[in-house]
């Protein structure tokens, strides 16, 4: 359902021109660094297309889309999948906004808004008015991008407490067939392993989390072939209890998927009727430099915002 659909106002949002589709569910977007689409509509809301116009590459996987919102969820168990349940879908000049009602199964209300909000980005914010009360309540939000770009994520270790490393996860025999999160904290870890991805009733397909290293950053890092450009996807520690990624394997056999992903666990701590709590993630383009500080110091600048 569409509330409204207004041409936008060219150059609204960090020099962006908006264009909005005739039904108002779907907008072009583009700025002196990126261009691209955010549907609002669809399983695969959210950015469906996003290039860098430096390299001309088009970034996300054609068949989905990033900053999508997949699972919602608590303890031992998952509530919904935005994907499928009924929107509405707002369409003002400087942002766009979907937003989910409260269900019998999912007791909150859930509103999305997209907004180009610097020359290299799109932010996502999310906020829950909840009805409900949920331990460990999550909104597990996924992107999907081009099978050629690389994950890479920092890390911490107690060996190395105060150094974080930058990591390239890739196939390993001890992992192979699961899905590698790196939670926040050791409070956070146990969420992977609570029950909710064991749910089967709903016929929601389950996967095996396997949480590993504490993340230092709360910073997705994918890389071109040649470390000429990255995708960053960022949110604030308080923000997001986990993150998790597909690990990288040349060899097309080896891949636990056809395509690259990030997901990052929203949220994460417990709701009570009444809650009303937003979160923040950033996806961004930028060139990169040799020991990805580039990217490091975007982080830095988001977080400290």
């Amino acid at each position: 359902m569409c509330a409204d659909a207004p041409q936008a106002e060219p150059g609204s949002t960090a020099g962006a021109i908006l264009t909005p589709d005739q039904t108002g569910t779907s907008l072009d977007f583009e700025t002196s660094q990126i261009q691209g689409t955010i549907r609002l509509d669809g399983r695969y809301h959210g950015v469906t297309r996003l290039v860098d116009k430096r390299t001309g590459r088009q970034v996300i996987d054609s068949r989905y889309s990033a900053l999508n919102l997949h699972r919602l969820m608590s303890v031992n168990q998952v509530m919904d999948q935005p994907r499928g349940m009924p929107r509405t879908i707002h369409v003002p000049p400087r942002f766009v906004e979907v937003t989910w009602e409260a269900t019998a199964t999912h007791q909150a209300k859930v509103t999305a808004r997209y907004e180009v909000s610097t020359p290299n980005a799109v932010d996502l914010t999310v906020t829950i008015h909840s009805q409900g009360t949920y331990a460990g309540y999550e909104l597990f939000m996924s992107s999907y991008f081009d099978k050629a770009l690389r994950p890479h994520v920092y890390l911490l270790s107690r060996a190395t407490l105060k150094t974080p490393y930058l990591v390239l996860p890739a196939v390993n025999d001890v992992f192979r067939g699961t899905v590698l999160a790196f939670p926040r904290d050791a409070h956070a870890a146990r969420f992977c392993l609570d029950g909710r991805w064991e749910r089967t009733e709903r016929e929601i397909g389950t996967v095996q989390m396997c949480p590993v290293c504490h993340y230092a950053h709360c910073l997705a890092v994918l890389t071109d072939p040649k470390d000429r450009m990255g995708v960053l996807l960022m949110s604030r520690p308080a923000d997001c209890y986990a993150i998790s990624t597909r690990y990288h394997a040349e060899n097309e056999s080896d891949r636990l998927t056809p395509y690259s992903a990030f997901d990052f666990s929203l949220f994460g701590g417990d709701v009570l009727p009444g809650d009303k709590r937003a979160v923040k993630v950033r996806l961004a383009v930028t060139a990169l430099d040799g020991d990805f500080s580039k990217a490091l110091k975007m982080y830095q600048a988001y977080v400290g915002e």
